[in-house]
């Protein structure tokens, strides 16, 4: 082959080609299921978006292992062939995703551990500075006088849903009366900037925009739209940044949202999330693989600012992983253990196997996403010695040394949260029963999305920065339909009430949500308050009419905002 570098580049190039090719045509179809209310052809479709990177990457991987001399395999025509991509992908919509592509087959074939600048695209390209497009990426709306239902009424007949609205004059009123409760004194001269990309999700859709008020802080907006007695109809309306981050959260599925400039989508999201990552910004609409990489970057650049190292995790130990964190960063790692205590019975495929499962499920805001890396390479330095002796004793598959360095072969990370025991042992009264209210509700989505939590002791649940209780001990995690619920046999005999194991026989897959309340592990004061709110999840028939409407085809939407219902 007279230029390897050029084939790789080449192949590369064309890989990247495929997989933005094949994503944005499962994305595009998101507004055809919408109108016609096919639940289950828009999951099917987000989950197979979840493959097409891997199946591009496995492509291109196999084809310069089938092309490539091994003689051209060095690292000498890889830092060519780097130049090369990088020339041609700087002329493509989306430089920083070709060049995470690139990593990831540069990565497979060289069979890199850690990070080598040299065959690989390590910097960081800095803020997103791609310019939104007038009209094709996003319109600009001011009141000039006018009424603001007369102003929301331009948006909706501008935006693609307008054909499937039933009632687009009904949905501006109720839209700007939502907006008038939020915003005092709207001036005439404010503005109003909506993105043209719709996002959906699940059984929602929205639009995003932002409200410039002058002399007043822009607030962000998004307008959620869904199916109500075989019509769209607005059902929402967003206008703060809690509410926002609420709706772009790390707990939900991934985006669908159609664009071919991605680069100005994410720029006008950090202005309406200035505290979000960007990497999490890419991750929301699907793009994880290079969330991965801006994660990376992150945290790099978060450790040569400020020398922190990895601690143990506050909370209690967990039997399946070893969880670790930078004190002063908001990533947890978690790394599975060589072997796991009684009374755990799981295995660490099978692990693996849950955490893929909830990656690929609707996660209702209320599971947070989990990013795998492989081979990351640290210096033993960046750990506290206590991590060092945890790792080294329990969880010894999962890593390697050598000499001054540790590299994690395989690991999990996560956002991370105050587990929800630790919270309410100093939460004040009001905020540690919300804590609980929405604990319960937490079960009640996991519920309504056909999760069943397994171990709902507080300790595997946290509670985030906007102050939302998240599941996120996925180890004993199983679908609902999976479970057989039953009402506790009375006792039979006097033994019977002394006996400290189960007298009557229990199968794997039964539960008694009856002895719910002996694992929840809340003090009397907070059960009574979960009691008064969620009484029914201790009851089998809570759970048997959940498993009803899923074995039905009967699909559930979690709404991630406040209903025109609920205002």
């Amino acid at each position: 082959m007279t230029d390897p570098a050029g084939h790789i580049a080449a192949v590369a190039l064309g890989g990247f080609a495929d997989y933005r090719e094949r994503f944005a045509a499962l994305t595009q179809r998101a507004p055809i299921h919408f109108r016609r209310a096919d639940w289950h052809g828009m999951r099917r479709d987000a989950a197979k978006r979840l493959d097409v990177y891997q199946e591009c990457l496995d492509r291109s991987v196999d084809d310069l292992n089938g092309t490539l001399p091994a003689a051209s395999n060095t690292r000498a025509v890889w830092r060519r062939a780097k130049k090369r991509f990088e020339e041609r992908a700087a002329a493509t919509t989306d430089p920083d995703l070709a060049e995470t592509y690139f990593n990831s087959i540069s990565r497979r074939v060289l069979k890199t551990t850690g990070i080598d600048p040299e065959v690989e695209f390590v910097r960081s390209r800095g803020p997103v500075q791609a310019p939104l497009r007038p009209d094709a990426d996003c319109r600009t709306y001011t009141l000039d006088g006018r009424s603001p239902a007369t102003l929301f009424l331009d948006v909706l007949r501008d935006a693609d849903l307008h054909s499937a609205l039933a009632d687009p004059a009904g949905d501006a009123q109720r839209i700007a009366r939502s907006l008038t409760r939020k915003v005092t004194g709207l001036p005439d001269d404010a503005r109003l900037s909506m993105l043209a990309t719709i996002f959906y999700r699940g059984m929602g859709a929205y639009l995003i925009g932002r409200l410039a008020l002058p002399g007043r802080k822009a607030r962000p907006l998004a307008i959620a739209f869904v199916h109500r007695h075989g019509h769209v109809a607005a059902d929402g309306l967003i206008a703060d940044e809690r509410g926002i981050r609420i709706l772009f959260s790390y707990t939900h599925s991934y985006f669908l949202a159609a664009t071919d400039n991605v680069g100005g989508l994410i720029g006008f999201l950090q202005t309406l999330m200035p505290r979000r990552r960007r990497a999490e910004l890419y991750i929301s609409l699907g793009y994880n693989r290079h969330g991965k990489t801006e994660l990376y970057r992150d945290l790099t650049q978060h450790q040569n600012a400020c020398r922190d190292i990895f601690e143990i995790s506050p909370g209690k130990k967990g039997m399946v992983m070893a969880v670790f964190n930078m004190p002063s960063d908001d990533l947890v790692f978690k790394v599975i253990r060589d072997r796991f205590a009684k009374p755990k019975r799981t295995t660490r495929s099978e692990v693996i196997a849950k955490y893929d499962y909830i990656y690929r499920h609707d996660r209702t805001g209320r599971l947070p996403d989990t990013q795998t890396f492989e081979h990351l390479k640290f210096g033993q330095g960046c750990f506290h010695p206590e991590v060092l002796e945890e790792l080294r004793g329990t969880a010894a598959r999962s890593i390697a040394f050598n000499g001054d360095e540790l590299t994690l072969k395989f690991v999990y990370v996560e956002r991370r949260v105050t587990p929800l025991d630790v919270f309410l042992q100093t939460a004040d009264a009001d905020k540690a029963a919300a804590a609980v209210i929405d604990f319960g509700q937490a079960i009640r989505d996991m519920a309504a999305s056909n999760i069943f939590p397994g171990d709902m002791l507080i300790k595997n649940f946290g509670v985030t920065e906007l102050g939302r209780v998240i599941f996120y001990d996925y180890d004993e995690i199983c679908p609902l339909t999976a479970c057989r619920f039953r009402r506790q046999p009375r006792p039979q005999a006097y033994a019977d009430e002394l006996s400290a194991a189960p007298w009557y026989l229990v199968d794997d897959n039964d539960v008694f949500p009856e002895a719910f309340h002996s694992f929840l592990g809340l003090k009397p004061a907070l059960r009574e308050i979960f009691l008064a709110h969620h009484a029914d999840i201790f009851t089998p028939e809570f759970w048997q009419a959940h498993q009803r409407r899923i074995e039905s085809g009967n699909l559930a939407h979690v709404y991630p905002y406040r209903r025109f219902t609920d205002d």
